[in-house]
Parts: structure tokens; sequence; C-alpha cells
């Protein structure tokens, strides 16, 4: 495991374990990247005992060719502004449990639909602050801990 002052060394792209499912998805490492955004489809807001939940399907690989249903309530919502469009979208955010190679934290994740892009996971700021570093010329260099 690399490390650097304490700190994870992690590459460009690497593999997350989400929770409680164990899904195994590649996440993209951005630095520029204020926040972490995970793959969401048919994102449904509903209310549960009058806090605000959303009913979504994750993808279960990084293709895309299987999804499973989570439900988890809303943290908050956020306006995000893409660089292609001046208008923002509204996103929920929703916590994770997540591991990365051996760091398993609970993190904060917005919700889009990541179709057009290459990755399902985004991981931003949030959670590489204090705790990695970034390599870009590495990628795939931690391994998850075996379940």
């Amino acid at each position: 495991m690399p490390v650097k002052d304490e700190k994870l060394v992690v590459g460009a792209l690497e593999k997350v374990r989400l929770h409680p499912s164990d899904v195994v998805l590649t996440a993209r490492i951005d630095t520029g990247a204020t926040s972490a955004s995970l793959d969401a489809r048919d994102i449904h807001k509903f209310e549960r005992e009058g806090v605000d939940w959303v009913r979504f399907q994750v993808p279960t690989d990084d293709q895309g060719s299987q999804y499973m249903e989570v439900e988890r309530e809303v943290v908050r919502w956020v306006r995000v502004i893409q660089s292609n469009s001046e208008e923002g979208e509204r996103r929920p955010v929703v916590e994770f449990k997540f591991d990365i190679g051996p760091i398993s934290q609970q993190a904060e994740f917005n919700l889009s639909d990541r179709s057009h892009l290459e990755f399902p996971v985004l991981i931003g700021r949030n959670i590489l602050k204090d705790v990695m570093l970034v390599d870009v010329a590495r990628e795939y260099s931690l391994d998850l801990p075996s379940l």
C-alpha cells in the first residue's frame, strides 16, 4: 500500500466497493471535482416519516448491464452546474459506506445519470481531503480487501 505522510496514494482510476451491496465499480479520481458522484437511474423522490428519500437503480458492473434498486435518505440537495451548460441540475445527495483500497469510510455522493460518461463513480475532493493523495500516472494501484 503506497503511503506518503500517512496519506494513501491513489491512482487516476481505482476500484471501489459500495456497501451493503458489495458492488465493485471503477471510480475516476478527480481532484477538480468538489464532490463524489454515483451513476443512478430512475431516481424517484418519496417521503418516509416526513423526510426526503430517493429510490434509484445503481449499476452492478462497470458496463451498466445490470442494476439493483437502492433506497437512501436524502442528506441534502445540491445544484450542479456543468461546463457545457449554464443551467444547474438539482441532484439528491445520499450517504454510502464504501471501500477504496484499505480505507473504509462513509461519504456523500450526489446521484446523477452518468451513462454518457466512461466511469460510474467519480471520487471528488470531499473524499480525498486529508486522507488520500492522487498520482495521476497510476491506475488500479490498490487492492480491495477480501470479503
